[in-house]
């Protein structure tokens, strides 16, 4: 469990509890196997015990629940096992998306428990236990790694998590809820066709249409799961520019603000009009006028700041004129490097020669005429490749 649910796994932000709730769902190619293998060794040993339950007062369904407890024992145990470790890795235990993803840990492997039982009846224990527990890990862990990546999304082994920008969109664990309750219910249709031969062919027709009716949700997904722009959480500080983070930033704010002044100023020396804002927020939230994107993680260097800053000085002023920037490298983002101070060795490097001629061109005018092209270029939006992100 430990290797799944580690340090090792997670590269999100420490004290964030919906990372917490997603780095503990990790545990589920770990936890789906145990399960489904205990849940098969459980119903063939209570197949053995068939003529003393038989005569139990209990009902069947009171005699099911009170054979299956071993295993729903287990299967909550090692959840507590996953959200500790994930609580000792993370900081904090998880909170609202992170949530969800602790729902994960207890849907799937209940489908897959179903379904070990179903096939501990029908088959003996020592076959049915093994094979259930390879075949849920099966179907967890190896699409993961395959290239088909619809095939990822069915299973519920969610490797990408929620950002503070962005929380991942509930059908990535609805979408695996149902196909493992398809699943579930086509086995449990097969264990009554030995007395209804017919009832196999129904089972086979649910496991098809769960399969494809899965696999067509999720195929326009590509090899990430959807997210939804997080709301809220936000606060801000200081004044033009105001810096707006998420709370989990709010220590830092501060920094942040005191360190991108040097390069705003610059960009305004430029011609640039200054930011009222500068916004921590989902590259999915179109930037209101006199917002600027803000680019930033604690990793960041100085450097990088400034990069990031003449990157958001284009999104911010096609903004700020109606025009909702495309985010693709463009010679107004080159031009805006060069103002806040990033090495022109390292500029000039890395643009063709054409564009960098022409960015010499551009910077022998004044510095008015200099602000005028920057603002036409960032608003005729031509660098953009229809497709590219």
């Amino acid at each position: 469990m430990a290797s799944y649910v580690g340090g090792d796994n997670f590269s999100g932000v420490h004290g964030y509890g919906p990372a917490s709730g997603e780095l503990a769902a990790w545990g589920i190619p770990v936890i789906t196997p145990v399960v489904a293998g205990a849940a098969a060794w459980e119903a063939g040993r209570q197949k053995v015990l068939g003529s003393i339950r038989e005569a139990s007062a209990r009902s069947v369904v009171r005699q099911w629940f009170w054979a299956i407890r071993p295993v729903i024992a287990l299967h909550l145990s090692l959840v507590a096992v996953a959200l500790v470790l994930a609580k000792l890795t993370v900081g904090v235990w998880p909170s609202g998306a992170g949530l969800l993803a602790v729902g994960h840990l207890l849907v799937v492997p209940c489908g897959w428990m179903i379904i070990g039982w179903v096939m501990g009846l029908l088959c003996p224990r020592a076959v049915a236990a093994p094979a259930v527990a390879v075949g849920s890990w099966a179907w967890l862990a190896v699409p993961a790694s395959m290239s088909a990546p619809a095939w990822r999304h069915l299973g519920g082994f969610v490797i990408e998590g929620s950002t503070l920008t962005d929380t991942l969109d509930p059908l990535v664990y609805f979408i695996p809820w149902m196909v493992t309750a398809g699943f579930a219910g086509a086995f449990v249709v097969m264990a009554g066709a030995r007395r209804r031969p017919w009832l196999m062919a129904a089972s086979a027709a649910l496991l098809a249409g769960t399969l494809i009716g899965g696999r067509s949700l999720v195929a326009d997904w590509g090899f990430s799961p959807p997210a939804n722009a997080r709301l809220g959480h936000t606060v801000c500080i200081g004044r033009a520019p105001a810096v707006c983070v998420p709370e989990e930033y709010e220590a830092e704010a501060a920094g942040i603000r005191r360190h991108s002044l040097p390069a705003l100023k610059a960009l305004e020396g430029s011609g640039v009009p200054l930011p009222e804002t500068l916004r921590l927020a989902s590259a999915d939230l179109a930037p209101e006028p006199g917002t600027w994107p803000l680019y930033w993680s604690p990793d960041d260097s100085l450097e990088q700041l400034n990069i990031d800053l003449a990157r958001s000085a284009v999104t911010g002023t096609a903004a700020l004129h109606g025009v909702h920037d495309c985010r693709q490298p463009s010679i107004a983002a080159t031009w805006a490097l060069l103002k806040v101070g990033v090495n022109e060795r390292e500029v000039q490097e890395s643009t063709s020669p054409q564009e960098w001629a022409q960015l010499l061109r551009i910077r022998e005018l004044s510095t008015e005429k200099q602000a005028v092209w920057f603002t036409s270029t960032v608003q005729d939006q031509k660098h953009c490749v229809a497709g590219l992100t």
